[in-house]
């Protein structure tokens, strides 16, 4: 299949090929995938729309990323609202940017929201008279963590761990390196992230 595809949009007579979704609302948007000036027959829905790139990007082995932006777009739509604008915009960012392949931009966007979650956990925690001391995140986010061991009240520490597992990917992607951020490293930052922001609302953690 050439690389040259495209979308048009469509009223789709059958589901989305890829996660079986009909078209419920008049709102809800299909698309048929064009590969070159070739009608390749496939229809997909505007959540798989980008999953579908990135499968092309990646190579047809990675098909299933069709589901997980599903996943992460459905969960960004039950997080409007409740996020603040600036932080729902910058997850929009991420997912978008992933969808493109610029995976490097896309965990600059995940990085910037644990940083705002791990801050606003520690003053929740120890007070805004302790951002006096210009702690960097990351040494706000591992006494977090120290101080969270054994609460068994709610999920702080698992949370937390998340959050963790985000800093070496953060680092990475502000320095040079020789590292080359990769599809996988995204996705586990997209799904870590939604996860810690999920958990932070419902348990009344910020």
């Amino acid at each position: 299949m050439s690389d040259e595809i495209s979308f048009i949009e469509v009223e789709p007579k059958e589901p989305c090929i890829y996660c079986g979704r009909k078209k419920l609302k008049k709102a809800d948007k299909f698309y048929k995938v064009f590969s070159g000036d070739k009608d390749t027959n496939i229809v997909v829905c505007e959540f798989c729309k980008g999953g579908f790139s990135t499968s092309l990007l990646e190579g047809i082995e990675k098909s299933y990323v069709t589901h997980l932006n599903f996943y992460l777009k459905r969960s960004l739509l039950e997080l409007e609202g409740t996020l603040p604008k600036e932080l729902f915009d910058e997850l929009d960012s991420a997912i978008k940017t992933y969808e493109v392949g610029d995976f490097s931009s896309s965990y600059r966007n995940i990085g910037l929201i644990a940083e705002w979650v791990t801050d606003k956990m520690f003053i929740r925690k120890y007070g805004a008279s302790h951002e006096k001391g210009a702690l960097r995140w990351e040494a706000k986010l591992g006494k977090l963590l120290a101080d969270s061991k054994g609460n068994e009240k709610n999920p702080e520490e698992a949370l937390l761990h998340q959050l963790s597992s985000l800093k070496w990917f953060r680092n990475i992607v502000s320095h040079p390196c020789v590292f080359e951020m990769s599809g996988e490293d995204v996705r586990l930052g997209l799904v870590s992230i939604i996860y810690a922001l999920q958990q932070v609302w419902k348990y009344g953690l910020i």
